[in-house]
C-alpha cells in the first residue's frame, strides 16, 4: 500500500465526518514528509488536523483530528474526570495531543485514553483498560464492554466508508470528490 492509500484507508470515517478521529502507524521507511504535509493541508480546509510523532527508530504515529468535534469530547465532565486521573490536566486539544505522543515516545505503556478522542466510548475505554483487553463482549474498530450494537453498528459503518473511500480513490477521486460523494451517499440513504 502507498502512503497516500494507507492514509485514505486509515482515516476516511474521519473526514468523511463519521468518527471523531483516526489513529494509524506506519513505518519510518514508508512515511513521505512532503506526503503528509499535502495531506494535512487538505484535511486543514475540511476542518480537520493531522499530526504526526515519530515514535520509534522504525514507526511514526499519525493522528487525524475532527478538532471541533474532539473539542467537545474533551469539554464532557465524565470525560474530564477520567483523563484527569490519568495525569492530564486540560481539556485542550493540542495539548492532550503533546502530552499522548510524549507518553509513547517515551515508552509509558501505550495511552489507551487516545480511544475516547478516536470516538470509542469513555466506558468501553475504561473496562479495556481494567480488563488488560480481554472479556470483551464484542470486538470490532475497538472491543466494547457495553453497548455492543452500537460497536457493530459503528464498525459496519467505519469498514463500509474505508471500503468506499479507498475505491473512489483508485478511481482517480480527489479528497474533496471523495467527501462530496461520500456525503451525498449518506443523505440519499
Amino acid at each position: 500500500m502507498s502512503f497516500d492509500q494507507i492514509v485514505i484507508h486509515s482515516s476516511s470515517p474521519t473526514f468523511c465526518n463519521i468518527k471523531p478521529g483516526n489513529m494509524f502507524f506506519v513505518k519510518n521507511d514508508d512515511l513521505s514528509q512532503g506526503k503528509f504535509e499535502a495531506w494535512k493541508d487538505s484535511f486543514e480546509k475540511y476542518g480537520l488536523m493531522a499530526f504526526s510523532s515519530q515514535i520509534s527508530e522504525s514507526s511514526t504515529a499519525i493522528l487525524v483530528l475532527n478538532v471541533c468535534w474532539c473539542r467537545k469530547i474533551l469539554a464532557d465532565s465524565f470525560v474530564q474526570a477520567y483523563l484527569s486521573e490519568k495525569g492530564y490536566h486540560t481539556s485542550s486539544v493540542f495539548d492532550f495531543v503533546e502530552e499522548l505522543f510524549s507518553r509513547m515516545i517515551n515508552n509509558e505503556g501505550f495511552p489507551h485514553e487516545v480511544g475516547v478522542i478516536l470516538g470509542y466510548p469513555v466506558e468501553d475505554v475504561i473496562e479495556f483498560e481494567n480488563h488488560q483487553g480481554h472479556d470483551c463482549k464484542y470486538c470490532g474498530c475497538w472491543k466494547s464492554y457495553s453497548d455492543v450494537e452500537n460497536a457493530k453498528d459503528c464498525h459496519c459503518k467505519f469498514t463500509e466508508c474505508s471500503r468506499l473511500c479507498e475505491k473512489w480513490y483508485d478511481e482517480g477521486f480527489t479528497i474533496s470528490q471523495i467527501i462530496t460523494k461520500y456525503q451525498t451517499l449518506k443523505e440519499a440513504s
